[in-house]
């Protein structure tokens, strides 16, 4: 937002290092939940993968429509550096889900469950949304 506020956004380098941030986080975060409140690591592991669908679509997207001059669903892509789909799951819901984990580390499984469907809900809405954009 602050490089979109300067009107600095569109350089590249603020949009690279921003996802790249993000994903570290988005990732770290996970991994840290799950060593600590301990048990099953398999609900924090499919939302791993989950996250690693859902950024290689979010990104190949990103990439081809960029070459092609297509366009994402447009009412997201204005004055970002990565033209991208919208979908369920993005930055405020997984702010919120990571702050549930802190709030209520006793569910922490169950909402990691829920979060990694919701999350493979997404990216499979991306792969068909952005199969059919880019035909």
């Amino acid at each position: 937002p602050l490089a979109r506020r300067r009107g600095t956004a569109g350089s590249g380098a603020g949009g690279f290092l921003d996802i790249c941030a993000d994903f570290l986080v988005y990732g770290a975060f996970v991994v840290g939940v799950a060593v600590g409140v301990g048990g099953p690591a398999l609900p924090f592991l499919l939302v791993l993968l989950a996250y690693y669908v859902n950024g290689t679509v979010f990104l190949a997207f990103s990439s081809i429509a960029e070459r092609t001059g297509r366009r994402g669903d447009g009412r997201r892509s204005g004055g970002r550096s990565l033209n991208f789909l919208g979908g369920l799951a993005e930055g405020g819901e997984t702010i919120a889900v990571h702050t549930l984990w802190c709030l209520l580390p006793g569910f922490a499984h169950t909402i990691a469950w829920v979060w990694a469907a919701v999350v493979a809900v997404t990216a499979a809405h991306r792969v068909v949304t952005g199969y059919r954009q880019l035909r």
